[in-house]
């Protein structure tokens, strides 16, 4: 099991050089993150089931220019592994770790905003909260809500609806984990990828939050976290609007979809887009050159704007 105080349990997955930071939360927990290059500060918030790991291409393609900030969700990566009575596993306990993280860094510029997945409401509902400490954002494959018509696919709705299976295969059987890492690319992950995205979850007892993670997804109003999202959704649409963003989307991801992609760029028409149609979930994987050639790009214009 991970534990931040005992390095032995930290893996070191190829491909991630970085050195180990940590970030005190209160009651004890420990927020792993990456803390790359200087200048401008770039916020990179990973979703469900990644980690770090996931934004270490475009962390190495922005750091010359670039201060690179990338934190480890609690019970992800390698941050802290509370039990299931220690900590809230709900997406406003992100939003406020995410949030004492960024006090915590003292920075005196608006921070450029990436986010992924679960990542996008966590990310989007914390600068919605702070627009005038958000300077752009860049959202790859995410959404704070649910398009009309949107169904959830068979593959996501195995571990969501039919709970307690679908957490058991998860936390248990790493099914998520392994699954996403073969369902989420076009072109198949190397084995040196794989390995690392796998690093952190070897045990069931360090995969406890990605069952977390799908058992928020809130899908009706009785949901505990759907009121919440809902609300950061609303402040994001009305406080960001103005703010710089682009979209840069796989476009053949099979959960967050082309009508998730379109629905962004119904409510968001200024946005600059990249769309890639031969990349899945896993863009940064699937287009790793040209997907962080644009976000460099786009965050380099928007600092001499």
């Amino acid at each position: 099991m991970i534990n931040p105080e005992d390095p032995s349990t930290l893996p070191n997955p190829e491909g991630y050089p970085f050195r180990r930071k940590y970030h005190a939360l209160p009651g004890g927990l420990r927020l792993n993150h990456v803390d790359e290059g200087a200048g401008p500060p770039v916020l990179m918030v990973h979703g469900n089931p990644t980690w770090s790991f996931f934004y270490r291409r475009l962390i190495s393609e922005l750091a010359p220019d670039f201060r690179c900030l990338a934190p480890d969700h609690i019970g992800m990566g390698l941050s802290s592994r509370p039990g299931a009575d220690e900590y809230g596993f709900r997406l406003s306990d992100r939003v406020a770790d995410l949030g004492h993280f960024i006090d915590g860094l003292g920075l005196t510029e608006p921070l450029h905003l990436v986010t992924h997945d679960w990542g996008g409401p966590i990310g989007l509902a914390w600068a919605a909260d702070h627009p005038d400490q958000t300077a752009s954002l860049t959202i790859l494959n995410t959404a704070t809500r649910v398009p009309a018509g949107y169904r959830l696919p068979w593959r996501l709705a195995l571990f969501k609806k039919m709970e307690p299976l679908g957490a058991y295969l998860a936390v248990r059987h790493n099914l998520f984990v392994r699954g996403t890492a073969a369902l989420g690319v076009v072109k198949p992950l190397s084995e040196a990828a794989k390995r690392g995205f796998a690093a952190p979850y070897e045990t069931a007892a360090d995969r406890l939050a990605i069952g977390r993670f799908v058992a928020d997804i809130p899908l009706s109003p009785r949901h505990p976290s759907f009121a919440f999202l809902a609300e950061a959704d609303r402040k994001a649409a009305e406080r960001l609007r103005n703010k710089p963003m682009t979209l840069v989307w796989g476009l053949r991801d099979f959960v967050f979809n082309r009508a998730v992609f379109f629905d962004w760029r119904r409510r968001f028409p200024e946005a600059e887009v990249l769309a890639l149609p031969e990349a899945g979930h896993y863009l940064l994987e699937d287009e790793p050159d040209r997907a962080a050639g644009h976000i460099r790009n786009f965050i380099s214009r928007c600092r001499r704007n």
